[in-house]
């Protein structure tokens, strides 16, 4: 056998040395590693937690709340897929090459469903969504008037939103009775939501309520209530002349309908009055009365009055009749309906006022059935 020369064991060496480092790196390729997955708002680009991530179909997590991502361990090489979804987010689904990427920037959409809970929606709640407004109207010059404003901003719509929330229902007891006790936790007993389709607005001004394209009513059953939301109301509302500053109608199962303007808490408490614990107006007018039983604010006789004022160790001698005496501005008005809160009512005047006893005691009673 003849002897390699030096200048063979040399490129001999080196073969061995490539070979050696080739297979190395096809080895640390093949090896597993980690991804990060980052998810984030597509609209605000805020990171979202708690987003669900899968990994070729198997879930492998959730994202962390204080950084939006997740670290997925023993990723091996090659094409995989990563799906994410969210509660009130549209789901996405990504390709991507490891190890050649390592990590993945994903940005989810919200869809037009916008849930509030920060903790989870309660299924033994009362289910409020909020809706914009393209429209307002100004009593001054008895027309409608275009308004964009929550069109094109989302996050003051959603400021709004949060002010009638906080005022409206999370301070309820702020404006209630003292003398009777809301049911402990009654916070608790709502789930809010807005609902944001800037191609598919609402019309405040349309009809008493507003109307809300049909799609919404397809697409959002569970609501008890849906609130039309408007940014202000132009002028001073006097008389019918006008359009109603706000308003509560029912259209049967899954269809009661609100509106009023963000900048008129009290009158946004007395339609939720209307359009959440069916109560009853007790100023005398254009309006509709009847005798909601159970827990009446409103009562079809004297008698009744009197018999609910006894049994609910309150003066029956409070009990009056609904009327008006006449004004410069309008005629005298009697109803043949009994009231018993005093006033300043906020069933009686949307601009100032509480809830009286009677009232208090009705909202306490649809509390404790919310869920039932």
């Amino acid at each position: 056998m003849t002897p390699l020369s030096g200048h063979e064991k040399i490129s001999g060496i080196l073969l061995l040395l490539l070979i050696l480092s080739l297979t190395w790196t096809v080895s640390a390729l093949s090896d597993p590693g980690s991804l990060t997955v980052v998810v984030n708002d597509a609209r605000t680009k805020e990171v979202l937690g708690n987003a669900l991530i899968y990994l070729d179909g198997a879930y492998k997590g959730t994202t962390s709340l204080s950084s939006g991502n997740m670290t997925l361990p023993d990723v091996t090489q090659g094409t995989h897929t990563v799906r994410v979804t969210r509660p009130g987010f549209k789901e996405v689904t990504k390709k991507f090459s490891y190890p050649d990427e390592q990590t993945l920037n994903i940005e989810i959409s919200q869809g037009s469903l916008v849930s509030l809970n920060g903790n989870g929606a309660s299924a033994d709640a009362i289910n409020v969504v909020f809706y914009p407004s393209s429209t307002s109207y100004s009593c001054t010059d008895h027309a409608k008037i275009a308004t964009p404003l929550y069109l094109t901003n989302e996050t003051r719509f959603r400021e709004d939103v949060m002010k009638v929330i906080r005022s409206t229902y999370l301070d309820l007891d702020k404006v209630t009775s003292p003398s009777e006790a809301l049911p402990s936790g009654y916070a608790s007993r709502f789930n809010f939501y807005y609902y944001y389709d800037p191609a598919a607005p609402a019309d405040a001004f349309s009809g008493c309520a507003g109307t809300i394209p049909e799609s919404y009513w397809n697409e959002v059953t569970f609501a008890d209530v849906t609130v039309i939301l408007y940014p202000k109301y132009y002028g001073i509302y006097s008389n019918t002349s006008c359009q109603p500053t706000g308003c509560s109608q029912n259209f049967g199962p899954g269809r009661n309908l609100m509106k009023a303007p963000a900048d008129q808490l009290t009158l946004i408490q007395h339609e939720t009055g209307h359009a959440v614990f069916e109560l009853v107006d007790t100023y005398c007018g254009n309006t509709y009365y009847y005798q909601n039983d159970p827990n009446a604010n409103v009562w079809a006789s004297l008698e009744s009055c009197q018999s609910s004022a006894r049994a609910n160790q309150r003066d029956p001698g409070q009990c009056r009749q609904i009327q008006k005496k006449a004004s410069l501005s309008s005629a005298s008005c009697i109803q043949n309906y009994w009231q018993w809160d005093p006033m300043p009512d906020i069933m009686a005047n949307g601009y100032r006022g509480k809830y009286g006893e009677a009232a208090t005691q009705r909202i306490s009673h649809v509390i404790s059935q919310a869920g039932g």
